[in-house]
């Protein structure tokens, strides 16, 4: 009897075609884990929305199986879903290293009890059911990031997860090179590889080239105070700032609830060296010369501190000719509008602002077109899929991927809901699976994408509210039809013709079917037609009261 092929199934959940919410399933022999599970970030597409959330409809049809969550690193991208599912996740084994899950358990707060949690280290191999995951250290714009080696019986996963090629981190720790090459000279049937940067050709700059610019900053404003503004989960930049701080003399003020917290935990776990007695709790009677502020808001979030600094609304700090402000960041794409309006009002308050497209005060955490090559070249897999970007780089990584050798014909742009089963003799599409955006604002939104249209149409057509009075009886309006309007021109003769509409539908209701309900949507559809000629799409809202 013919031995059974055994084959490793992939089901992307989010983190292809997109920036961000990345979550993959992979199964093999009735087993089942997941690498990352992280949010996106909402723009000017999605308004009054929090953050979008993986849809894990799948995961739960298939919740026996799930032996537990590997994490690739702890940015928001790659762990922040996990606090709004962890009554779905019903106690799933988390893994990390201490940074990631000293971060996760700081989102989680009082739920972290919920969630089991384990850190693990550079080098350590967990085993899950019949699956076996080895976390390898990569380089990234924060520490304990890891690739992950998962075996199966069907043949080895390689994810790249979030990684560059930096030969002088701030911690020392490289990019495991050694570790990558052995993998892959023993085979690994399929690579994830990462593709934000694929577009950029040659190598991604150091870390350190960026402690050099802001010392440089440091030297050239000895008499001004400075406000330094960053991620605040880039540990690394945040422990350049602190050592330049301490070399200058300055005391280090923390603005910005997110980056008290990377300090603490960054600093509780090792990777993270906080000088004793740097960091104060206010300005109080600082000189400018004396004082550093550390703040978030890189990307103009509303309720970020560098942003309510650049109102005036922040805790006493009033940003004025004194200050030198230095955004260590560039623009996530969809946030340019909001960082330079606040670049904008920091300037008309006198401060002098120094941004990345003036000075080498940010450098990326994702490898560059040469970088991704070196990575294909010591995995060197069988089959390859692009992960963790827009579509363009997705096929711009693919590229690279057929020109180094890997065969066309084993290489698969995926998109999300996908689903392949792969073997050493050949991959497979399977039917997409359910999968797609979960909307959160404030709660999680499953029907979140009708409330973001209705958001959409408020604010580009404004609003109308017709009133009626109807005989339910007769099936007839009683009385005049009132109409009021929010955000939209209602003309004499506009508001005339959604009278005779209101009335149109009123009587178009069958008087054996006419209920409130029933009357409300007619005059709804009826006064919709008014507008649908002329593309203008306003929110209707009938209110119809029985007479």
């Amino acid at each position: 009897m013919a031995k059974v092929q055994q084959k490793v199934t992939v089901t992307f959940l989010g983190g292809v075609g997109e920036i961000g919410k990345n979550m993959t399933a992979i199964e093999c022999d009735g087993d089942m884990i997941i690498v990352d599970c992280g949010v996106a970030f909402a723009n000017e597409d999605s308004p009054g929305i929090d953050a979008i959330i993986p849809d894990i409809t799948y995961v739960k049809q298939n919740f026996k199986k799930l032996r537990g969550i590997v994490l690739t690193h702890g940015h928001e991208d790659h762990i922040g879903a996990i606090p709004y599912y962890t009554n779905e996740l019903k106690n799933t084994p988390v893994y990390g290293t201490a940074l990631t899950i000293g971060l996760l358990k700081r989102k989680l707060e009082r739920n972290a009890k919920k969630c089991n949690l384990n850190v693990v280290s550079a080098g350590d191999t967990v085993t899950l059911g019949k699956i076996k995951v080895e976390f390898i250290k990569v380089v990234h714009s924060m520490a304990g990031a890891c690739a992950l080696l998962i075996t199966t019986s069907a043949g080895k996963v390689f994810v790249t997860g979030d990684f560059k090629m930096d030969n002088t981190p701030i911690d020392g720790k490289k990019t495991d090179v050694q570790r990558i090459a052995e993998a892959g000279a023993k085979g690994v049937l399929l690579m994830l590889g990462e593709s934000t940067n694929v577009e950029r050709k040659g190598s991604s700059t150091s870390e350190m080239v960026v402690g050099q610019s802001l010392e440089n900053i440091f030297l050239a404003n000895q008499k001004k105070r400075l406000v330094i503004a960053c991620f605040a989960s880039s540990n690394y930049r945040v422990q350049q700032v602190l050592t330049l701080a301490h070399k200058y003399h300055r005391k280090v003020v923390l603005a910005g609830k997110s980056m008290k917290g990377i300090v603490e935990v960054a600093s509780s776990c090792g990777e993270l060296h906080v000088p004793k007695g740097i960091i104060v709790d206010g300005v109080g009677k600082l000189l400018p010369h004396e004082t550093l502020i550390l703040a978030t808001g890189s990307q103009g979030e509303p309720l970020s501190a560098l942003k309510m600094m650049s109102k005036g609304e922040f805790n006493k700090i009033n940003i004025g000719p004194d200050d030198i402000v230095v955004l260590s960041s560039t623009p996530i794409p969809g946030n340019e509008k909001s960082v330079y309006d606040v670049i904008n009002d920091l300037f008309r308050k006198g401060a002098d602002v120094i941004y990345d497209s003036m000075n080498d005060i940010h450098v990326s955490g994702h490898a560059y077109e040469e970088e991704l090559k070196l990575m294909l070249s010591l995995v060197h897999p069988q089959y390859f899929m692009p992960v963790h970007g827009e579509y363009r780089h997705q096929y711009k990584h693919a590229q690279i991927a057929k020109a180094l050798g890997v065969n066309s014909k084993n290489i698969v742009i995926p998109n999300i809901g996908e689903s392949y089963s792969v073997t050493p003799k050949g991959i497979r599409h399977h039917s997409n699976v359910c999968a797609g955006k979960i909307y959160v604002d404030g709660v999680v939104l499953e029907d979140g994408e009708s409330l973001i249209n209705d958001r959409r149409s408020l604010a580009e057509y404004g609003m109308l509210i017709v009133l009626a009075a109807v005989d339910l009886e007769r099936g007839v309006v009683v009385g005049d039809v009132d109409v009021v309007a929010r955000g939209f021109n209602l003309t004499d003769e506009v508001e005339k013709s959604i009278r005779s509409a209101v009335i149109e539908g009123v009587n178009s209701v069958d008087l054996d079917k006419g209920d409130i309900d029933a009357y409300a949507r007619c005059v709804k559809k009826s006064v919709r037609k008014l507008f649908y000629r002329d593309r203008q799409f306003p929110i209707i809202i009938p209110v119809i009261v029985k007479d």
